[in-house]
């Protein structure tokens, strides 16, 4: 008796096309903070208002991510990361509203390592396996 394996396909897509938009943004942040530091104090009219709304892109991914494990048959811990991600993205923004350096700059490079990984993952093999598929 085989088990038909649920796999992602337009769930993974969406959380793909998710992760795309979120690491595209939290890239450009230390780039615009590098700007800014340059001396071009103009970048820190757009690194304020994409570290705003970095919080909300979370929450979206969070609900693509819920998509993906729950409709189709997904792994988990892409759901659990990304909800690490939403508080570690409020917690940033308030740290950077309070210049507090210490802590925005260290959490702001966790928080740049961590989507880029789950973007890189998302477009590979494993993310396309089903819950009860094997790994190979």
């Amino acid at each position: 008796m085989t088990t038909k394996v649920l796999r992602p396909r337009a769930s993974l897509w969406t959380l793909r096309i998710t992760l795309l938009l979120h690491a595209g943004l939290v890239v450009a942040q230390p780039i615009l903070a590098g700007y800014f530091l340059s001396g071009e104090v103009d970048a820190m009219d757009a690194h304020g208002p994409i570290g705003s709304t970095l919080w909300v892109i979370s929450m979206l991914q969070f609900v693509a991510a819920l998509f993906y494990w729950l409709a189709g048959g997904g792994r988990l811990w892409p759901m659990l990361v990304t909800a690490v991600l939403f508080v570690a993205e409020f917690v940033q923004l308030t740290y950077g509203y309070l210049q507090n350096f210490a802590v925005h700059v260290p959490l702001g490079t966790a928080i740049v390592v961590t989507v880029v990984w789950m973007t890189v993952w998302s477009f590979r093999p494993a993310a396309r396996r089903g819950r009860k598929e094997p790994s190979r």
